[in-house]
């Protein structure tokens, strides 16, 4: 049960990674069409939009990056890492492409960072509670309110 501690099941947790993978490979694809532009200020976010997904690659597939030196080292640091950490970290990349370039493929590449923080966010939040368990003799509190008005 240590292992649902962080927020959710296995498979709620393989579910954000995988959510988090595919988005960290649409902002670095469409960060590459963000490069392609007369605006410098859109050829920086391009630039940024392929780095940060890189580097969202690396914390949620690290498989990807064990062929070199600093991949066992990412392997070893990406599991100590917060899942609340995690989906800060997702919300602050999805915001300065958009807000800096503008453009509609830089908004697009920035669904893939927001997607991840809100799957982040959902783990970070953690199940619903459960309702108290009744007892056998007790009676729901409608059928009491419709009890004491028809009296």
């Amino acid at each position: 049960m240590a292992e649902e501690a962080e927020g959710g099941t296995f498979w709620v947790r393989t579910l954000a990674k995988g959510v988090s993978t595919i988005g960290a490979l649409l902002a670095s694809i469409t960060g590459i069409f963000v490069l392609i532009s007369f605006s410098a200020k859109c050829v920086a976010m391009g630039i940024f939009m392929v780095a940060a997904g890189l580097c969202m690659l690396m914390l949620e597939a690290t498989m990807c990056f064990m062929f070199l030196d600093i991949g066992k080292w990412i392997e070893s640091k990406s599991d100590k890492i917060k899942t609340w950490q995690k989906m800060f970290f997702y919300f602050a990349l999805c915001i300065p492409a958009p807000a800096i370039c503008g453009s509609t493929t830089s908004f697009i590449g920035s669904i893939g960072f927001l997607l991840a923080g809100m799957c982040y966010m959902v783990l970070t939040i953690g199940p619903k509670g459960t309702a108290p368990p009744q007892s056998s003799g007790s009676v729901p509190y409608a059928r009491q309110i419709n009890d004491i008005s028809t009296a």
